[in-house]
């Protein structure tokens, strides 16, 4: 597999919903369409943050998923604040990490 990693540790799920998704049972032709890991530009991390938030949404948003009112609200209250004061979280936020 010309994408295979050494140096993720933490993305093994994303990698094996990609090949679950783009594997059609013969390896000579399969096209997972993930960049080497030695590509310039950390192309194959943008491909799985990508990935990541495809995902993620997809279960967010999912009609079963019965976490999705709470959600919705929550957020709905958060973006009340306004842009300045959800900034200012943000920066403080970034500062502690």
């Amino acid at each position: 597999m010309e994408w295979k990693t050494k140096s993720s540790l933490i993305d093994c799920g994303i990698f094996k919903k990609r090949h679950m998704k783009t594997y059609m049972g013969w390896l000579s032709d399969w096209a997972c369409r993930l960049a080497n890991e030695n590509v310039p530009y950390n192309i194959q991390n943008k491909q799985i943050n990508d990935l990541r938030n495809r995902y993620i949404a997809k279960i967010l948003l999912h009609n079963l998923n019965e976490s999705i009112k709470p959600l919705v609200k929550s957020l709905n209250k958060f973006l009340e604040l306004g842009t300045e004061k959800i900034t200012e979280l943000y920066r403080t936020g970034m500062q502690r990490i």
